[in-house]
């Protein structure tokens, strides 16, 4: 019995260790999911920790959608590439 608990124990700390590297290939095609670390209301972007690679990607984006985004907020972001640009579309908090 107390090897089954134990067994049990670590299957849910590794289920939960792993989710966040799941999170962007999980959420969809064109979504990345992570946490902002730049942003730039002169030039319409932001810069954010991508959740599953931990590489930073920078979005251009509408001075619309950068209201109310700053730094240290997890965000959900669907886009588009347009040429060298990565177009967020969408920003979720």
């Amino acid at each position: 019995m107390k090897k089954l608990i134990t067994a049990t124990a670590l299957s849910l700390i590794v289920a939960f260790a792993a989710s966040p590297a799941w999170s962007c290939s999980m959420a969809g095609s064109n979504t990345h999911i992570g946490v902002v670390t730049d942003v730039n209301a002169s030039a319409n972007t932001f810069t954010m920790i991508d959740a599953e690679t931990q590489h930073p990607i920078t979005f251009v984006t509408t001075p619309d959608l950068l209201k109310g985004i700053s730094k240290n907020q997890q965000v959900t972001v669907t886009f588009q590439k347009t040429g060298k640009n990565l177009t967020a579309k969408t920003i979720q908090l």
